[in-house]
């Protein structure tokens, strides 16, 4: 049967008009000149299963349009574009959803006008590509890999490379190692570290063990292979204008759009005015921190043309070329981005920068973080330069007051629990799980009065449970239960609240060095006491032995997650020099997905995005990329599901690998600038195109609805490719040996 060929310009894209995913050959397509409907074989088939083309999905986002069609919402969303337009059609589904079926002969109309199309021809069947490419390509990829036997590894299994051998390890290979997790059972608790110094280009096979397995890698010291360019902000600045002299670029370089991390609206934002907050800290009115982050700048399109120094930096200092090379197919012929035809349409891998205000603590509200999502792609992020803001002692103070005020508003707005009776906020829905009582008490915890609340997390910090005032020791040991609690605020004539236990303490935030796996060396506390009685050292010993006890019992993985390089000198000085990562990391493992999926949406409304408000409803938990799962919620993950990520500290010249398909999120504790690059690797290839389809679920608004990689085709030419790579090698073994012969 002849199929009529579409014609498709080589830079254009072509895409499934009901449900966004890209177009590689076969699809069907309205003969009406004036229409021109295009439909991928997948809608087509789940049409004649008598489904809604594209998934059901859709029904969730009209229902989310319509419950913020009642808000009053100010700026714009600009991570969750999930659309809320007042169209009447999305108040009945049954004209959202007119009725379009396959006939009984499996021939498709094209669509009524409500859907896009024309509703008067039925579609026909096309191709994209020469008549049978696709299938030769696929016969000759069999008979070159006929004879070939894939190597079986097991994967279950730690790294043999990385198993420490205590009578030979160095410091070096200790260094290779870092702990990021404390699963039980589990052999992936390490993640592979390499120093870039220290690796060749050519040096992957390790890195390949644990890239296969799922897991992150992180390669240590990459700027140090580079000529030496500054990434400082106004470097980066001057260079931007030096290249934007142009009439068309001078409204770049007076002002940028910024995202404001505690409600994620939009500001505008004068360039100098938001690096100048980068070097020295911005505040709210109330004293807040304000954490900024730069929405796409400059865009990643525009990166090597504004940029052209900073680009080639970046990648020279990118390790595993074979992988990261994003233009050139020689160098890196493991990324399948490479493989597109010259003068195609490529999708866009960056490089992207990522530039942020941090803060040292976990504040609860406007983080500067991106927020919990999926890439489709894998990817490379480099830390080039952090900077640390010094906040004063009189800002610390009032940081922790509106966090004791965050707290209360908290536990009454994202967990409905409120005693009118008593007048107090209950923390019933926190429910306990570790076994960290006062001192003094037997199987409940008390209030301040010694009043018993069974199953509730309670603020007892002063008083054991007979009223009698604690020692320093004794009420030391009990601050986990109230570390960003201002007792002085608890009155007898106000709203007492409970929060719940913390994994980490956040003003007295206590990290532990989890690379030597000593638990509990206690690093530092980083907020002073507002009245200035305890010391430094008193603080850090009373946490220590706090933590002590908590990592002694049976479940004590997320008390000490967090990985900190520090130097320690009690002799000479009292305090504790801390060098701090630039950003925290949580990585997911993708087999996790599902019970993370389950916990968020379970917990869904218990978390804030647009206009610091709770979040209504999710489309989906992780592709909306509206929920942060902070210290508490990571804590309540490992104890529900027993799901617990990687988290790490980010440092200076490191670059971290994170496999397609895990979802993450990163916390700045510096500002930071980071640069990322996306690609596809031939271990995750599977991981993109089930991410695809779940991509193709989505509404049609959705942020990540878009099928901008274009995996399929990606995967088409990477295989003609390799074959022809193929070829030749055999061809060049075949003229090799015949002259062997002749001789």
């Amino acid at each position: 049967m002849d199929i009529k060929r579409t014609k498709v310009h080589q830079n254009e894209r072509m895409y499934c008009d009901n449900c966004s995913t890209s177009i590689v050959d076969f699809h069907r397509s309205c003969p009406n000149p004036n229409c021109s409907y295009d439909l991928c074989l997948t809608c087509c088939k789940e049409l004649r299963d008598g489904r809604q083309p594209g998934g059901n999905e859709g029904k969730t986002s009209h229902q989310q349009a319509l419950e913020r069609a009642h808000k009053e919402v100010k700026g714009h969303c600009w991570e969750s574009k999930v659309a809320s337009t007042s169209d009447d059609s999305k108040v009945d589904p049954s004209i959202s959803f007119p009725n379009w079926r396959a006939d009984s002969d499996g021939s498709i109309p094209c669509p009524p006008k409500e859907r896009g199309g024309c509703g008067n021809a039925k579609l026909e069947l096309r191709r994209k590509f020469k008549a049978n490419w696709v299938m030769k390509l696929l016969k000759n990829a069999e008979d070159v890999t006929t004879d070939f036997k894939w190597q079986e590894v097991d994967i279950s299994q730690g790294c043999s490379w990385c198993q420490p051998n205590d009578s030979e390890e160095t410091n070096d290979r200790k260094l290779e190692r870092r702990q990021a997790a404390f699963r039980k059972n589990s052999h992936d608790n390490f993640l592979y570290c390499p120093d870039s110094i220290v690796i060749s280009d050519d040096e992957i096979e390790h890195f390949q063990r644990h890239w296969m397995k799922g897991e992150p890698v992180i390669v240590r010291n990459v700027l140090d292979k580079t000529s030496g360019l500054s990434w400082e902000p106004m470097v980066m600045w001057r260079a931007f204008r030096e290249t934007g002299a142009k009439v068309k670029f001078k409204e770049e370089t007076k002002s940028v759009k910024a995202i404001d991390c505690l409600d994620w609206n939009e500001v505008e934002i004068n360039i100098h005015q938001f690096f100048t907050g980068y070097l020295a800290g911005r505040m709210h009115k109330d004293k807040w921190p304000e954490m900024l982050k730069l929405k796409d700048w400059p865009s990643s399109t525009l990166f090597e043309e504004r940029l052209p120094r900073h680009c080639a930096e970046f990648i020279a200092a990118l390790p595993y070329s074979d992988y990261t090379d994003p233009k050139d197919s020689n160098a890196g012929i493991l990324n399948l981005a490479t493989r597109l035809p010259e003068g195609s349409l490529k999708p866009d891998m960056g490089p992207k920068t990522y530039i942020a205000y941090g803060f040292s603590e976990e504040l609860g509200r406007g983080d500067s973080v991106t927020k919990l999502h999926c890439d489709m792609s894998d990817a490379v992020n480099v830390l080039t330069h952090t900077a640390t803001v010094k906040i004063e002692p009189w800002q610390h103070n009032a940081i922790k007051n509106l966090k004791s005020k965050h707290e209360a508003e908290d536990l009454c707005e994202l967990y409905n629990e409120k005693n009118h009776k008593k007048g107090r906020v209950r923390g019933t829905l926190l429910k306990k799980t570790r076994n960290v009582l006062v001192k003094g008490a037997d199987s409940s915890e008390y209030t301040k009065s010694g009043k018993v609340v069974e199953n509730d997390h309670l603020v007892s910090t002063l008083q054991d449970g007979k009223g009698n005032k604690l020692d320093r020791a004794q009420s030391c040991r009990t601050s986990l239960l109230s570390d960003s609690v201002d007792p002085g605020i608890l009155r007898s004539d106000e709203t007492e609240y409970v929060p719940e236990p913390l994994a980490t303490t956040e003003l007295n935030e206590v990290k532990v060095a989890s690379v030597d796996h000593q638990r509990n060396d206690v690093l530092k506390s980083t907020s002073p006491r507002a009245n200035g009685v305890e010391t430094e050292q008193e603080r850090v010993q009373c946490s220590s032995d706090m933590i002590s006890g908590r990592l002694e019992g049976k479940d004590a993985s997320r008390d000490a997650s967090v990985n900190t390089h520090a130097t320690k000198d009690f002799k000479g000085s009292d305090k504790l020099d801390i060098v701090h990562g630039g950003a925290v990391w949580d990585i997911f493992r993708i087999q996790d997905t599902p019970k993370l999926i389950e916990y968020l949406e379970k917990h869904k409304k218990e978390f804030r995005h647009l206009n610091n408000h709770p979040v209504d409803s999710v489309v989906h938990p992780i592709h909306d990329q509206t929920l942060y799962l902070n210290e508490r919620h990571k804590k309540q993950l490992k104890e529900e599901f027993d799901v617990e990520p990687w988290t790490f500290e980010q440092h200076l010249g490191e670059a971290v690998f994170i496999p397609a398909g895990c979802p993450h999120q990163v916390r700045n504790r510096q500002s930071c600038i980071k640069v990322a690059l996306d690609f596809v690797s031939p271990e995750n290839l599977e991981v993109c195109l089930r991410l695809t389809e779940e991509f193709r679920l989505l509404p049609k608004t959705h942020r990540a609805k878009e099928d901008k990689l274009e995996v399929k085709k990606m995967t088409l030419y990477a295989v003609s490719s390799a074959l022809r790579e193929a070829k030749n090698l055999m061809l060049g073994l075949g003229t090799s040996n015949a002259e062997k012969d002749d001789k």
